[in-house]
């Protein structure tokens, strides 16, 4: 989509919002299949690939498709499980990526990186938690193939995120020096751990681990590396007094289930307290026409 048609279709959102008082959602993080290649410590979804329903067929998602666009969704972002894996008959992702670029006005996919990064989302979000020893511990010794994966791809928008817990929080500054050398990645996105209560509670950082692993990420801010969360939103989450809207957000799980609000409801204990979940607080932060949230959501889903 150009310029002009975001500013238009944003400007749409903003008088269904503010004016009309519509609880339009803006994102819908939509989650195709729990299959995945990795078995990371963090994740609570890849342990439920034998569920019955925990992979979506072409149907439900063209169906599902639909509905958020009935819903005024805006942005899609395909998660998993691995998305890059999702196939159904003669169909796959590039599939689902393109049909869905004719519905929204960004198409958005977050992939653990061992796979090729050559599918047509207007934004590719690599999960990368650490250098080579950390993230290798953390996501099943990966870290050599999302590399390479990372220095290899031609593609116009990829993002890092890194999920901060216990173990890698101390090194997000290596890893973003190293990530000064991979010119293919064009910024990097943070969010905390929240553990969904499958035995995964000891990466959870702890207050005061929470609070300098923030200041050390607004530092490498400052110092220009290439972060995109606005240092207002990191703040407010050391104590997690920011304003949540959580109806900007709608959640698909593989079944078709469709839930409004917090990515935990249906998923595991809501617990606001504990709260990683930045992008929300960056949503939630435009909504109320926080400049740093939306300068973050520009760079984030926008700009080239």
């Amino acid at each position: 989509m150009t310029y002009l048609g975001w500013s238009i279709s944003m400007m749409d959102f903003y008088l269904r919002r503010k004016v009309l008082r519509q609880p339009t959602p803006l994102l819908a993080s939509f989650k195709l299949t729990y299959r995945c290649n990795l078995k990371c410590k963090a994740c609570p979804f890849y342990m439920r690939a034998k569920e019955p329903n925990s992979h979506m067929g072409w149907d439900m998602a063209m169906h599902t498709l639909t509905r958020l666009k009935g819903l005024g969704c805006r942005i899609v972002v395909y998660e998993g499980g691995e998305p890059l894996l999702w196939k159904d008959g003669s169909h796959d992702i590039h599939d689902l990526v393109r049909h869905a670029k004719r519905l929204f006005m960004c198409v958005a996919l977050t992939t653990n990186g061992t796979f090729p990064l050559d599918v047509d989302a207007d934004v590719v979000w690599v999960s990368l938690d650490g250098t080579r020893e950390i993230h290798n511990r953390l996501r099943s010794n990966s870290f050599d193939k999302v590399w390479s994966n990372l220095k290899r791809t031609r593609h116009p928008k990829i993002l890092v995120h890194f999920t901060v817990n216990k173990e890698n929080w101390q090194d997000i500054e290596n890893l973003a020096r190293e990530l000064r050398h991979v010119p293919t990645v064009k910024g990097i996105t943070v969010q905390l751990f929240y553990p969904y209560g499958q035995g995964e509670e000891p990466l959870m950082l702890s207050p005061e681990e929470r609070m300098q692993a923030i200041e050390k990420i607004i530092e490498l801010k400052r110092k220009g590396y290439a972060i995109i969360n606005s240092e207002n939103r990191l703040r407010a989450m050391i104590k997690n007094n920011w304003v949540c809207h959580d109806d900007l957000l709608v959640n698909v799980d593989p079944d078709g289930t469709l839930t409004t609000g917090c990515y935990v409801k249906s998923r595991g204990v809501v617990n606001c307290k504990n709260c990683g979940f930045t992008p929300v607080a960056e949503a939630s932060g435009a909504l109320d026409l926080e400049p740093g949230s939306m300068i973050a959501g520009w760079r984030a889903f926008v700009s080239r």
